[in-house]
Order: C-alpha cells, then sequence, then structure tokens
C-alpha cells in the first residue's frame, strides 16, 4: 500500500507515513497474499540457527541412531523383523511395498521438519526485528521507560513555543492517535514519535520566525531623542531578547518586549524646558544648509550652552506631506569664536548727519569694529549712503581699512534710507556664514524710492536682521514707528543713540554679542531634484531632562537662486559703472563658446565695456527670483523679475531726434513737470528712470559645485521697460 498523501510505499500495519506524518485511515492495510502478493520464503535454518533452538525443536533428519535425538528411540523408519509363525527363510516378503511405504513416510518426515525449521526461523527473526525496533524507539524518546512519559514530557515542550490554534488542533489529534497505538507495535510507535518530532521542528521553526520578526520590529523602533545612554540601554535590550530566542524561551518574550517599548517610547519623548528659535539660515553652499539658532531657558531666560552636536535633531519634509525625514547634524557650534560674521555697516552721511550726529555716528562705528572677531573670520563692509548709494565697498577683516574710510566721511546730500537698507539686507546674503545688517542714520528716509513697508515686505523674506541705531536728539522722531517695524520683522531690533550708556555696552550685547551667541546648526539636504521644494524643517534639542523644538518653513532654491542672482546682479552693477568684465567672472560660465550670443559672458562684455556709453550709473533697486525649473541635476532655468535706477546723460538735439522710449518719456518730463517747452540743441541734461526686466536665465553647475549664469533663455529683449521719473537740465547756453 502507499500514502495517500506522498505516495510513498508503506508497511501492511502502518498507521502514519514515516515520509509525511500523514495519519493511514484503518481499513486501508496491505493487501493479502490470496489477492496477489506473494510471501516471502525462507530458506532451511542453518546450523548456527538448530544450535540455538530448544532441543524439542531440534530437526534429526540427519541423525542414524536414536540416541543423538533423545532418550527414546523412535523406530518409525527401522526395518520390522517377521511376522510371528514366519520364519526367515520362508516364503519371500513383498518388500516393493514396503520400500514404497517407508519412502512416503521418509518424505512426509522430511517435508515436516523442513516447514518447522523454516518457521521457527521466520519466529526468530521477528523476534529480533521487535528487538531492533524497540531501542530505536527507546533511542528516539531518549531513553524514558515509556511512550507515556516521553509524550507528556513534549506536550510540555510543545507551550513553549506559544501555539496558534491551528496548531493546538492538531496536536490533540496527534495525542489523541498516540494514546490508541498498540504497546508491543513498536513500528507505528516510531513512526508517530518521528511525526511528532517532525511536527514539533515546524512549529519551532514558526516560533523562531515571530520571534525574529518580533526582535527585528523593536530594534526598528526610531530611537527619536534618546541620550547616548539610554542607546546603550535600547542595545541591551536587544541582546537579552536575542539570548532569550536562541534559549527558546518564547514565552518570555511578550513581556520583555513590553519593557522593552515602553522605556524607548519614554526615551524617544520630547522634552521641554528650552526655548529654541529659528534666527537665520544660509543655503548658499546648497546641499549644505546651515541654521543660526538662538537657544534659551524658559526659566531663566538665559542663554543655553555647552550644547554637543549629538543633542540636536534636524528632519524635513515636503510642507504639509508626508513624514519628517531625518537629516544627520554634521555640525552644531556656538558662533563665539568659531563661526563667520557677514556685517554690513550701513553709514549715513545725508547732510543732515552734518556737526555732532556725524561725530557721534564715527565714533559708535569705530568703537563697534574693535570688538569684531576678524579673528574667527569676521569680516565687515561699510556702505555709506546719502543721495546716492555708495555700492564700491567690499567685505574685510582689516579693522586699519574700515577705520580709514569711516574716518573720511563728509555729510552731504539726502537719506536714501530705505533703499539702502534693502540693497544691505540683499548684498550681505550672498555672503557665507551668518549675516546682519547694521544702520546708523538720523532716521528722516528722504529721496527713497522704495517705502517703508517695500523694506518690511522684503526683510521678512531674507530672514536677516536689521539693527537701526537713530543718532540724534532725544526726542521721538516721525519716522520711528517705521523704523521699529523694519526692524521687527528682520529679527532686529531698533534703538535710539540716548538709551544707551555712554560706553555703548548694552548696544554691543544686543546687537553683536547676540549674535555670537547664536548656535550655527550644519547638515545635508536633498540634491538639486528636490530643490524648489517648500520643505517644513524642524528641529529639536534634548540634553538629558529638557529640550525644545521649533519648525521652520524655507524653499533652498527660492533662497538660494534669489542670494545668487543678486550676487550675479551687483556684480554686474560693478563692472557695469567701472566699464570693465572683472566681478562678473565669478558668476558665469566660462565653458560656453566664446561666439554665442545668446551666453551670458558673451552678452555682458559687450554691455560692460561700452555697450551703453550714454549711462552714467546704474544701480540695482530690487530684483526676486519669480520662478525655478529644474532640467537635470546640473541645469536650472530661472526667471527674474528686476529693477535698476539708471542714470542717462543726453544732450536734448539727440533726444529730439531719437525714437527711443527713454527720450520721448524725458522730452515729456521736461515738458508737464519743469514748464521747459524747448532748449537749445546743445543743452546737456541728466535723465533718472527706473528699468524694469524680466529675465529667463540658464544656470549650470559648475565643476565646483557653484551655481554659473550661462546662457538666456526666450527674448533677448528682456521684457524690458523704462519709466523716467526725474530730469535734469545741467548745462545749457541759454540759461
Amino acid at each position: 500500500m502507499r500514502c495517500p498523501n506522498c505516495n510513498v510505499e508503506l508497511h501492511a500495519q502502518a498507521k502514519f507515513c514515516p515520509k509525511c506524518g500523514t495519519k493511514i485511515p484503518e481499513g486501508q492495510g496491505a493487501v493479502s497474499d490470496a489477492e496477489g502478493v506473494v510471501s516471502e520464503v525462507k530458506p532451511e535454518p542453518s546450523a548456527d540457527t538448530q544450535a540455538a533452538l530448544p532441543a524439542s525443536e531440534k530437526t534429526d533428519s540427519c541423525s542414524d541412531t536414536g540416541e543423538e535425538s533423545g532418550d527414546v528411540q523412535d523406530n518409525r523408519f527401522s526395518d520390522p523383523g517377521p511376522e510371528d509363525g514366519e520364519s526367515e527363510a520362508g516364503p519371500p516378503k513383498k518388500a516393493g511395498g514396503r520400500r514404497l511405504l517407508a519412502g512416503g513416510l521418509a518424505l512426509l518426515a522430511a517435508a515436516g521438519l523442513g516447514i518447522g525449521g523454516s518457521m521457527y526461523y521466520k519466529h526468530a527473526q521477528e523476534v529480533k526485528r521487535k528487538q531492533e525496533l524497540k531501542e530505536e524507539l527507546s533511542v528516539l524518546i531518549n531513553g524514558r521507560d515509556n511512550l507515556a512519559e516521553w509524550a507528556n514530557h513534549e506536550k510540555e515542550e510543545f507551550v513553549r513555543f506559544l501555539l496558534t490554534d491551528e496548531e493546538k488542533e492538531r496536536l490533540k489529534e496527534y495525542w489523541q492517535d498516540g494514546s490508541g497505538l498498540d504497546p508491543e507495535d513498536y513500528e507505528n510507535q516510531i513512526l508517530w514519535v518521528r511525526t511528532v518530532m517532525d511536527y514539533k521542528t515546524q512549529v519551532k521553526g514558526r516560533a523562531d520566525a515571530d520571534a525574529m520578526s518580533l526582535l527585528e520590529s523593536l530594534k526598528s523602533q526610531d530611537p527619536g531623542y534618546a541620550s547616548d545612554e539610554q542607546k546603550e540601554k535600547l542595545a541591551d535590550y536587544a541582546k537579552e531578547m536575542e539570548e532569550r530566542i536562541s534559549e527558546g524561551g518564547y514565552g518570555e518574550l511578550e513581556p520583555l518586549a513590553e519593557e522593552w517599548k515602553s522605556y524607548a517610547l519614554a526615551a524617544a519623548e520630547k522634552k521641554t524646558g528650552y526655548q529654541v528659535s529659528v534666527m537665520q539660515y544660509d543655503f548658499t553652499e546648497y546641499p549644505t544648509v546651515r541654521i543660526y539658532l538662538d537657544v534659551r531657558d524658559e526659566a531663566s531666560g538665559g542663554l543655553v550652552k555647552e550644547l554637543s552636536p549629538n543633542m540636536f535633531y534636524i528632519s524635513e519634509r515636503d510642507a504639509g506631506n508626508g513624514d519628517y525625514l531625518n537629516r544627520a547634524v554634521q555640525k552644531a557650534v556656538l558662533m563665539n569664536e568659531n563661526e563667520r560674521l557677514n556685517i554690513n555697516l550701513l553709514a549715513d552721511t545725508s547732510g543732515s548727519m552734518d556737526g555732532g550726529n556725524m561725530d557721534a555716528a564715527k565714533r559708535v562705528m569705530s568703537n563697534f569694529i574693535s570688538t569684531v572677531q576678524f579673528s574667527a573670520g569676521d569680516q565687515v563692509k561699510l556702505t555709506p549712503f546719502n543721495s546716492v548709494i555708495d555700492k564700491s565697498g567690499y567685505f574685510t577683516g582689516d579693522p586699519g581699512v574700515l577705520n580709514n574710510m569711516i574716518r573720511s566721511y563728509v555729510p552731504d546730500g539726502q537719506t536714501k534710507l530705505y533703499d539702502s537698507i534693502i540693497y544691505g539686507v540683499q548684498d550681505v546674503s550672498g555672503q557665507e556664514g551668518a549675516k546682519c545688517v547694521i544702520a546708523f542714520t538720523d532716521g528722516m528716509d528722504v529721496g527713497s524710492y522704495n517705502s517703508a513697508q517695500d523694506v518690511v515686505d522684503l526683510v521678512s523674506r531674507y530672514h536677516i536682521p536689521v539693527f537701526i541705531v537713530r543718532i540724534g536728539d532725544s526726542s521721538t522722531s516721525a519716522e520711528d514707528s517705521s523704523l521699529q517695524r523694519i526692524a521687527q520683522a528682520s529679527g532686529g531690533s531698533f534703538r535710539n543713540l540716548s538709551q544707551f550708556s555712554s560706553d555703548m555696552s548694552s548696544f554691543y550685547d544686543q546687537i553683536y554679542r547676540q549674535l555670537k551667541e547664536y548656535y550655527v546648526v550644519e547638515y545635508e539636504a536633498d540634491g538639486t531634484m528636490g530643490i524648489t521644494q517648500d520643505k517644513e524643517i524642524s528641529v529639536y534639542i534634548q540634553n538629558q531632562d529638557q529640550g525644545g523644538e521649533t519648525v521652520m518653513a524655507a524653499n533652498a532654491g527660492r533662497e538660494l537662486f534669489d542670494s545668487l542672482l543678486g550676487s550675479y546682479l551687483r556684480s554686474y552693477i560693478t563692472d557695469m559703472n567701472n566699464h570693465r568684465y572683472e566681478q562678473l567672472a565669478r558668476y558665469v560660465d566660462p565653458t560656453v563658446a566664446a561666439d554665442d550670443t545668446w551666453s551670458i559672458q558673451w552678452q555682458m562684455k559687450k554691455q560692460v565695456t561700452g555697450g551703453f556709453s550714454n549711462v552714467t550709473q546704474e544701480t540695482l533697486m530690487e530684483y526676486h527670483v519669480t520662478d525655478v525649473t529644474v532640467v537635470d541635476e546640473n541645469t536650472i532655468h530661472l526667471r527674474a523679475s528686476e529693477s535698476y535706477d539708471v542714470l542717462y546723460d543726453e544732450v536734448y538735439g539727440d533726444l529730439k531726434g531719437s525714437s527711443r522710449t527713454v527720450a520721448q518719456d524725458a522730452l515729456e518730463y521736461l515738458r508737464i513737470h519743469q514748464g521747459y517747452t524747448e532748449l537749445s540743441d546743445e543743452a546737456e541734461l541728466r535723465i533718472w528712470a527706473v528699468v524694469t526686466q524680466i529675465p529667463e536665465y540658464v544656470l549650470k553647475k559648475g565643476a565646483d559645485g557653484k551655481w554659473k549664469f550661462s546662457k538666456y533663455a526666450g527674448d533677448l529683449a528682456l521684457g524690458e521697460r523704462r519709466k523716467v521719473y526725474d530730469v535734469e537740465v545741467t548745462w545749457d547756453p541759454y540759461y
């Protein structure tokens, strides 16, 4: 017969398949000899087998006398004597019949002895086989006294595996089958034991898999904000669980897992007690991102010092979408004497600063320069302003150069304070590191193109603190409320000089030391493809039982390319006013073919070296990025809006014969606003106009990882528009 499950051939009385463990239904035993199975023919027993038999069962077919086979001699097969009344010399006997009878009897005796020996041999083999099976069973059940004792032990073993309902039901069937086995049927007992053992292996495999799955899920728990000590404890939990799994202590895993989960949850829980504020951020070296943080103790208001990098946690996600992704913090240090600070110092040199105000401003600025940590890489740029913003300065770490410039200031002209603040913020935004703007002024704006609200809108976008110090009398200026709004929107402050002590110590603490007490935290963000996405950036700090968190919204692409655009445009203004291609080379892609008229390099070289001969001076007023399109990791398209204050020197006769829009607008302005109907053709005019452009640039990432302006995309006219807002007759022979 064969197993109905795996088709393996089975013993006639098998109750279980030795291969797959399938139970064999009753009534499906082996086929009998009558059904066609030939019984095994056994040979006659050998001499050794004969010797092992008891005397009563030995065959004597080979003996000549009865003495060798027993005390009584068997004369059934000897020659009989003459019958009574007959002599030996009597008539001949019927010897043939007797010999036939004797031969038949001998054959019958021999046949009987052969059958008896064969049957005994078979019996002996069965006894031997039975003993072998009994010994095999004893080995399988580990030497236990009986199968029942082994089964009870196995039942206890199975309990360790935290059986499923299905496993319990199947084991119930196995125990029932085992209880019905014949104690002398060792073969089926062995099959049953092996079936149970195979199933035990299967159940253990499932239990091990469940245990390892639990272990991996626990090990994958986000440690969140656990300290190094807590992380070591979590590692100890993992080690302990691995040991219990290897020892088969499955029932001990769940309590340990609950304890582990509870500890991990407590370790990952965010702590409170710190006030964390993002003061500014720096994307100029993207994908390296720097965030400048002010960390204060909520209870005392004091600065939290001695925070180490492993206490800072940065994560970011697409704004309002998905889970936060952790970012590895690469650096976290206090700026003081560790990180560079860039200061754009705006100096009001207008005529209203004449007298004591100018002297006070010079003294304050010189004293401030003496506190700057130039040894840490700090840089200062002086930007004097009056009717014109002097953009010729540069960021330097040389205090001697700065003090010489301060001493040279002479008050004159109007006060373009609002325009100067916008320029100062945009100018310093392109510097790597922390940034701020400090403006010393009498507080009265005169002649700015931009309004106070324009300044508020811009500084709110840049997150660069602006500190405004009004120098003058102690009375409140009409402009104070506007200056306060600007300072507060930027994260800076507004002060009247009279509010400080004579040594200005509180001023320095407010402005300079405040900035140097920021923590700068640095991490790596994603590459170019995600640069234009709005991000929510979470900053969490934990120091033992205290911590704090802040979340900021930012768009790296907008911040980076807005800053880069400003640096490029300011270099253009410098080169344009100096009529040489020099500063632009830092931002322009030099790899484009020299004769490609769409390249930025070709266009800029032409313009700054004489392309606009009638332009006396050009000033960048305002700019911003309107759109950034990522083409690939190394190419983007940038659309921008740019505004310039352009000063033209023209001759009246040339304007009359020109069809240029600026010429017609200038003549109309003279007629409507100044009452000039006619001037001599030789008359010289100065024209002020605002020029707006909406160019689209192609930027390429260079081998150094820096983005460079490569080519124009779209119309080379750049959507340019000009609006004349003032005209002055500087010379006329008739007047």
